[in-house]
C-alpha cells in the first residue's frame, strides 16, 4: 500500500518481447480519487528522463467497462498521442487484468481516453501484444525538405552521396499524423545509408508550414524498403532522430509513413500492412506493425499499430 505522498510505478520495454530491447516507457499509476496537476506531472516525466511517461488514471471497483484515461507527456511538454507509450500502457494494463481474471488465451478489448481521442484496444492474452486504433487526421504539408537541408544536418550521408548517391529524390513529404505530431519521412537507398544517419546538432526546425498545422512536434523519419513478405507486407526498415536524440521505437512516426505510403501508393479498398524494424543501430531493436484500411476514395478509413511489451523495473516514486 503507498502512502498518499507515493505512486506506484513501472518501466516496460515496448515493441520487443525481450527486456532491454525497444523502447523504454515509464508508466505511473494514479489510483481513483487522487489527482496529479499538469506541473506536476511534467516534472515527473522529466525525473524519468525518457523518451515518455504515461499517466494511468486507474478505474475503481464499480468501472462498467475496461477504459482507462491516460496522459502522454514527454520530457518538456505533453503530447496528445504516441505510439509506443499507447501500446505499452495497454500491454501492461491489459496484461494485468487479464491475469486477475484467469485469462490466459483470447482476445480482450479496452479503449484509452487520450488527448487526440478514444483509442480502441485488442489485447492477444497469449501472445502479449496489443493492437490500438491510431487516431488520425493525415496532412500533408505543401511544404517539402529539401535535400541539401537533410544533409545540412547530416553531413555523414552528404559526404556518402558525393561518392555515390544516397538518395535519388530532391526533396521530401512532410507529413502531419495528427495535429501537433509531424514528421519528414526520408527515403534513403540501401540499409548502408540508414547506417550513416547519425544524431543532428540541433532540433529540426521547418519555417512555413501550413497554417493550423504548424504548431507542432517535428522529427525526421528515416526509412529503407527491404521488400515484401509472401503475404504481402511491406517491410520496412526506420530511424527517427530528434536533433541530438534518436528514439529506438515511435509508433506515431511509424503509424505516419504507413499513412503516407498508403496514401500515395495503396489504392482504393485496400487493407495494406507494414512491418517496420527501428532501433537496430542503437542495439534496441523494435518491431513495430501498422495495418492502414482504405476507402474507396484512396484516403485512409483506419490505421492500427501493433506491438509487444515487457515489464523491466518497478517502484514508487514520491509526489
Amino acid at each position: 500500500m503507498t502512502s498518499s505522498s507515493q505512486l506506484d510505478f513501472v518501466t516496460v520495454d515496448v515493441f520487443t518481447s525481450k527486456p532491454y530491447e525497444g523502447n523504454a516507457l515509464a508508466i505511473v499509476r494514479i489510483p481513483p480519487g487522487r489527482t496529479l496537476s499538469q506541473d506536476q506531472k511534467q516534472t515527473i516525466a522529466g525525473e524519468f528522463n525518457l523518451s515518455e511517461t504515461t499517466f494511468l488514471h486507474e478505474n475503481g471497483d464499480d468501472a462498467k467497462d475496461d477504459g482507462w484515461t491516460v496522459d502522454i507527456f514527454m520530457v518538456s511538454s505533453e503530447l496528445p498521442f504516441a505510439g509506443h507509450p499507447t501500446i505499452g500502457t495497454a500491454c501492461y494494463v491489459l496484461g494485468r487484468t487479464a491475469q486477475a481474471r484467469g485469462i490466459r488465451e483470447g482476445v480482450m478489448e479496452g479503449s484509452f481516453r487520450l488527448k487526440a481521442g478514444r483509442v480502441g484496444l485488442r489485447y492477444d492474452v497469449a501472445r502479449r501484444t496489443a493492437k490500438a486504433s491510431v487516431p488520425h487526421d493525415v496532412h500533408v504539408h505543401q511544404k517539402r525538405y529539401r535535400r541539401d537541408e537533410v544533409f545540412a544536418l547530416q553531413p555523414r550521408l552528404a559526404e556518402a552521396h558525393q561518392r555515390g548517391g544516397m538518395t535519388t529524390r530532391e526533396d521530401f513529404p512532410i507529413v502531419s499524423i495528427v495535429k501537433g505530431m509531424t514528421f519528414v519521412l526520408v527515403e534513403l537507398e540501401s540499409e548502408e545509408a540508414l547506417g550513416m544517419v547519425s544524431l543532428a546538432s540541433r532540433t529540426l526546425g521547418v519555417d512555413g508550414l501550413d497554417e493550423e498545422w504548424n504548431k507542432t512536434f517535428i522529427g525526421s523519419y528515416f526509412f529503407v524498403r527491404i521488400g515484401k513478405s509472401e503475404d504481402g507486407t511491406t517491410r520496412l526498415r526506420s530511424r527517427m532522430i530528434e536533433g541530438p536524440v534518436e528514439h529506438p521505437a515511435s509508433g506515431s512516426a511509424a503509424s505516419d509513413l504507413a499513412a503516407y505510403l498508403s496514401s500515395t501508393e495503396g489504392g482504393d479498398n485496400k487493407t495494406l500492412r507494414y512491418e517496420i524494424v527501428q532501433g537496430v543501430e542503437m542495439g534496441r531493436r523494435s518491431e513495430i506493425f501498422i495495418e492502414v484500411e482504405m476507402t474507396d476514395g484512396g484516403s485512409v478509413s483506419k490505421l492500427y499499430v501493433e506491438g509487444g511489451a515487457v515489464q523491466v523495473m518497478e517502484g514508487r516514486l514520491t509526489v
